[in-house]
């Protein structure tokens, strides 16, 4: 494609001494990056087996703790622990995502889940390799 895409902006700024300039695209793929890892933790929380688990804040809050807290401030930190109290029951969420008349909606959702995560994951170890060949990431 003849675009400008992330990673292209992301080399220019190496080439450039800018990867740390406030704004940078450098940063912003790396916070989606980050972000990103946050979605797939979650989908897999979500969908492991916990057939007697129906509050999905412990699992937000794992997810949480994996991908996101370490690179948040307390203030960011405060504000994950409160949206965690928001999170719908478990069987809420199979429902609303598998909504469609089929038989056995929750498994396909579940699968779904695990399938997108994979995908997700995919992604991620990408922007991880170019980050660390790029000596970006330590």
């Amino acid at each position: 494609s003849s675009g400008i895409n992330a990673e292209y902006g992301v080399h220019l700024e190496i080439s450039t001494g800018t990867t740390l300039a406030k704004h940078s695209a450098c940063t912003a793929l790396l916070w989606l990056y980050r972000e990103m890892n946050f979605v797939k933790e979650l989908l897999l929380e979500i969908s492991a087996p916990s057939p007697h688990q129906s509050d999905m804040s412990p699992q937000f809050l794992t997810a949480y703790e994996r991908s996101l807290k370490p690179h948040h401030n307390m203030v960011s930190r405060s504000m994950y622990i409160v949206a965690a109290k928001t999170i719908p029951y478990r069987e809420d969420i199979l429902r609303a995502l598998g909504h469609d008349g089929m038989k056995n909606t929750d498994a396909a959702v579940l699968t779904d889940m695990r399938t997108y995560a994979a995908a997700i994951s995919h992604v991620t170890q990408y922007i991880e390799r170019f980050y660390i060949n790029n000596r970006l990431l330590s």
